[in-house]
């Protein structure tokens, strides 16, 4: 039976193994390599720009080489970040969408595990989620992690159906943050005691408050005497940009010098950009499109707003408290965990445009309060968000896993530190089941 699945497997190759084939079997042990490396795969939707991929690309650059051999495989969505991976010499296996939709991406796939034998699989996003999930289970594979990136209130119910069908499978979900988990236990089929939370995090010291804060107002054709609102995240209906559309409407009635950009791309933006010249707002509100310099643009920012209708943890949120800005979010999930109200920025009612409108002039009537809630803040990121506490909270709970199957061979740290035989790997902030039970584990408690 296994030669004959090997036999398909190889039938089922294709020529180009930079875009969407798999590579000829190799373990990394060649006249120089000594002990084959175990392999880990990373499964995702799509390589564009969002917080999943930040994370993926975090745990990357942090894995040990010489512990395993990693690759990654796209599930038919854009990659327009690929080079993020390559350049970390981390093979990236594209399965382009006409594969997937007709059947031949989830077969490729299966043949793939089978002939590569890895000995982890994690899972990041919805279909990768799914076909990860069932696959790696069909294909023996050993340790399936799998994760919830936000609490998903517009899945379709045959989404949630697959979820709970699939989410057993896993030997651990990773959610963003307590209320993901919840909405995960919930409504999604995690199990309680399968269920860890890992929130995001971020390095600080890459955002330097107020560098270069003078230049990019100049080039944005904003003074020091306005000021300015600014906000981060792709156009869809999740960020809620129309609610801070029509708070600003408010503003400007009584502080013509209120000013606003929107950074990000997505399918909403012809219908934000209708509702900017509907609102009169067409001189004072700018949709900046896709960028890659948002260090900068959040030294020109007076506020971030952060309107979300839902979330999971968001990255833009914490790169705008590391650059010590005062910000205002919305009251749901991940933005609880990580803005203290009254201490490190506002939250309001999600939709409240009159709620959103008032604190944001709070910040602008009183720029002292505004200044102490950003340095307040950026010590809140620094302190409990960071981008190493994250990652070595990943390749821990990734140890602790292996270390449960002897058999598999791990003898060192996946972040590169030896590890005695038997030594229990190190866990750090993970939290395990529901909020009111939680088991809490390791060097630091998760922030709520």
């Amino acid at each position: 039976m296994r030669s004959s699945l090997e036999m398909h497997a190889k039938n089922l190759r294709v020529a180009d193994t930079r875009t969407n084939s798999d590579p000829p079997s190799s373990n990394g042990c060649g006249a120089n390599a000594g002990r084959a490396r175990p392999r880990f795969l990373f499964a995702i939707d799509n390589l564009r720009h969002g917080g999943a991929q930040k994370v993926l690309r975090a745990v990357l650059a942090r894995l040990d080489r010489e512990a395993v051999e990693p690759a990654i495989w796209c599930l038919g969505g854009t990659s327009d970040i690929e080079r993020w991976y390559t350049e970390l010499d981390v093979e990236v296996i594209r399965y382009p969408l006409w594969q997937m939709r007709c059947g031949i991406g989830p077969i490729r796939m299966l043949f793939g595990m089978l002939r590569r034998r890895p000995v982890l699989v994690q899972t990041f996003l919805f279909h990768a989620d799914v076909l990860g999930r069932a696959l790696s289970r069909l294909a023996g594979v050993p340790v399936v992690v799998s994760s919830v990136r936000a609490t998903n209130v517009r899945k379709k119910g045959w989404q949630f159906l697959l979820d709970r069908m699939t989410a057993g499978l896993a030997d651990r979900i990773i959610a963003v943050s307590s209320a993901t988990r919840d909405f995960a236990v919930a409504h999604e089929g995690a199990r309680p005691e399968k269920t860890v939370v890992i929130p995001n995090g971020i390095d600080a010291e890459a955002f330097e408050p107020g560098r270069e804060r003078e230049a990019v107002r100049a080039e944005l054709g904003y003074g020091e005497e306005e000021f300015v609102v600014g906000t981060i995240g792709r156009l869809t209906e999740q960020k809620g940009h129309v609610h801070l559309l029509e708070a600003v409407a408010r503003l400007v009635k009584s502080r013509p010098e209120v000013r606003a950009f929107i950074v990000g791309y997505g399918p909403l933006e012809s219908a934000l950009q209708m509702r900017i010249e509907a609102l009169g707002l067409g001189e004072r509100v700018r949709l900046l499109g896709y960028r890659t310099d948002v260090a900068r643009l959040l030294a020109a920012m007076d506020v971030f707003a952060l309107p979300s209708l839902w979330e999971g943890m968001s990255n833009a949120l914490l790169e705008a408290m590391a650059m010590a800005l005062p910000v205002v979010a919305t009251r749901v999930d991940g933005n609880v965990d990580l803005v203290k109200n009254g201490e490190t920025g506002i939250l309001v009612d999600r939709g409240d445009e009159v709620a959103l409108a008032d604190a944001i002039a709070t910040f602008a009537d009183d720029p002292v309060r505004a200044r102490k809630m950003g340095r307040a803040g950026r010590e809140r990121v620094e302190r409990e968000f960071s981008l190493d506490r994250t990652t070595e909270a990943y390749l821990g709970l990734y140890e602790e896993l292996l270390s449960e199957k002897p058999r598999l061979g791990l003898t060192r740290s996946l972040s590169g530190v030896p590890r005695r035989r038997g030594e229990p790997p190190s866990m750090h902030y993970l939290q395990r089941g529901r909020r009111g039970d939680a088991e809490t584990r390791g060097r630091g408690d998760l922030a709520t």
